[in-house]
């Protein structure tokens, strides 16, 4: 079985990650002969393709032959070219997308426009594959008729479980993108909410409102803002409460990685954190005296709270649970 993976995205995020993993797995499939077509700016996901041995070279206007060709969509505009490359070819069609929220909800320019634009978009590919049932749930809203899969986020063991630390530490880990992560209402909230007082806040990333950021945190004691760490567990060693302050995500790989490691995550009340946190760990998006409040509570029953949630994470959404449920959705391959 030929399986053409598409991706025209010049960035690698936390899509791209999972999407390897995939690539991965069906590669080592010895019945699926994987070939990749991406955006050349992309050169960290050539590199990873090319560091696993699996063919990539541009994405192109016409499709080789193939069983089937796999579109990675970060979101339902990305990739469009490729499906409908695909579909004039004659070559079955599926599409692996994150998030698949309306362009108006996650503050895009012309959104509203665009969202109209995009909605054929939904039935475009033959079918679907989705992170979470959330996910899901906004596909059908916005019109989907055609098959969904479902192939929840995995990640590999971890290698340490948290220990907690004095002072508390806030770890917020993630692109900096003020629309989407709000590091910047975070910021504001740690700085003028009484609760946060003796904590300390690590700010992980990189990204388009990184400028931005470091203006808002300089001369601030207590504020650290490091760059994305190739060594994540000595990230995680660090922060003893891990916050998702965004206004909207698919399933966070972070959030995984923190429950993984024993580390209590406090988010907005959105998508695959709502999903999987407890209610009381969640709190309503860009509210400030919310986001107080849901750390005091959760300062308080986390102890009581945190195994459960571990448990899950590790069975759930191991990294082998996922490169299995893969290969069954995108090839319809059965791994032993």
């Amino acid at each position: 079985m030929k399986i053409l993976i598409y991706d025209d995205n010049p960035d690698f995020g936390g899509h791209q990650v999972m999407a390897c993993h995939g690539i991965e797995a069906l590669a080592a499939e010895p019945s699926a002969e994987v070939v990749c077509l991406i955006n050349p700016a992309n050169q960290k996901l050539a590199e990873r393709l090319r560091g696993a041995g699996i063919p990539a070279c541009p994405a192109q206007e016409k499709m080789p032959p193939a069983d089937l060709v796999l579109c990675i969509q970060g979101d339902i505009a990305q990739s469009t070219k490729g499906i409908k490359t695909a579909k004039q070819a004659g070559i079955e069609c599926a599409s692996y997308i994150a998030i698949p929220h309306r362009m108006a909800d996650m503050g895009a320019k012309l959104g509203a426009l665009r969202d109209r634009l995009n909605q054929h978009r939904f039935n475009t590919p033959d079918r679907f594959i989705t992170i979470s049932k959330s996910m899901k749930q906004i596909m059908l809203e916005r019109g989907c008729a055609k098959p969904i899969s479902i192939v929840p986020n995995g990640i590999p063991a971890p290698g340490i479980q948290h220990q907690p630390s004095e002072p508390t530490t806030l770890g917020v880990i993630g692109r900096i993108e003020f629309n989407q992560k709000q590091q910047d209402f975070m910021v504001r909230a740690f700085l003028n909410e009484s609760a946060f007082k003796g904590c300390h806040l690590l700010l992980v990333g990189g990204g388009p409102d990184e400028a931005k950021l470091r203006t808002l945190v300089a001369g601030q004691r207590n504020i650290t803002l490091m760059p994305w760490q190739e060594d994540m567990e000595a990230i995680y060693e660090k922060i003893d409460f891990l916050m998702i302050p965004s206004r909207y995500e698919g399933v966070p790989l972070v959030m995984l990685e923190a429950l993984a490691r024993g580390i209590p995550v406090i988010a907005s009340a959105r998508d695959g954190m709502k999903d999987l946190l407890p209610q009381n760990w969640t709190f309503d998006p860009g509210h400030a005296d919310a986001l107080a409040r849901t750390l005091q509570e959760v300062r308080a029953s986390w102890p009581n709270q945190i195994e459960p949630l571990r448990q899950h994470v590790l069975s759930a959404h191991s990294m082998e649970a996922f490169k299995r449920n893969f290969i069954r959705k995108v090839a319809g391959i059965n791994p032993e």
